[in-house]
């Protein structure tokens, strides 16, 4: 008799073999080669076998970028000395943003995954619900977070709302909360600065700058302490 721990144990372990012969497939030939046939195969299964598993492929794929944006969060805070009370939030900063960029030149198929993909509409049923969403929130969390910290310790400059329009005003203030009370234009600010970064590393993982740039690295940390000085950051200066 097998009792519901063992099972339990059993099906989370086949659960974890199959994301694991996900996430080579999707290494060796992208997301389109991440087919519940293409997994069941690499395994050895049947394809009805596995949707005991992974009820459709929307599923597994939910279920990998799940594991990945957690994998990258963990990475990320790795980096990070929470404890001190005296960190360097400029050290943090570049912390977190190299090690994004890190991960990504290291994983480019898992980043490619993550970022590269149309993410559903928050407006979708249940799309709040989805581990990979909640995992998303997770990984965005490490960003907001810094960037509030950055704001209460010294408030940057940031375009007053008459600049930025009622309609954009109005939609930053709705997350205001998720960024530590920061005002309307100092999150617009944040995200102006963080989809320059973001932008950046996609065009370097997916080959969109070796027209003019062989190694990004320079260019990146020039960016990096362009940012750091708006928010005010003591940033070390690209060498």
């Amino acid at each position: 008799m097998e009792f519901g721990g063992s099972r339990d144990r059993r099906r989370a372990a086949t659960v974890a073999e199959i994301k694991s012969a996900a996430r080579r497939l999707l290494v060796s030939g992208g997301t389109a080669a991440v087919g519940l046939r293409a997994v069941a195969r690499e395994l050895g299964l049947t394809p009805p076998a596995l949707y005991r598993y992974f009820p459709s492929h929307e599923a597994l794929i939910g279920a990998l970028i799940a594991d990945l944006y957690d994998e990258l969060t963990a990475a990320l805070m790795d980096l990070q000395t929470t404890d001190d009370e005296d960190v360097d939030l400029g050290a943090r900063l570049y912390l977190l943003a190299n090690g994004l960029r890190d991960w990504g030149l290291t994983h480019p198929a898992e980043f490619a995954l993550l970022f590269g993909t149309a993410v559903p509409s928050p407006d979708a049923a249940d799309h709040e619900e989805t581990p990979g969403h909640q995992a998303a929130m997770r990984f965005g969390s490490v960003f907001k977070e810094l960037v509030a910290q950055i704001w209460h310790w010294k408030p940057f400059p940031y375009p007053p709302d008459e600049v930025l329009g009622s309609e954009l005003v109005a939609q930053l203030t709705q997350e205001s909360e998720h960024f530590g009370g920061m005002p309307a234009g100092a999150i617009y600010l944040s995200l102006t600065y963080w989809t320059r970064l973001y932008g950046l590393i996609c065009m370097e993982i997916f080959g969109q700058l070796h027209w003019v740039l062989p190694d990004a690295a320079a260019y990146f940390e020039a960016q990096l302490y362009e940012i750091g000085q708006a928010l005010g950051l003591d940033c070390p200066a690209p060498e």
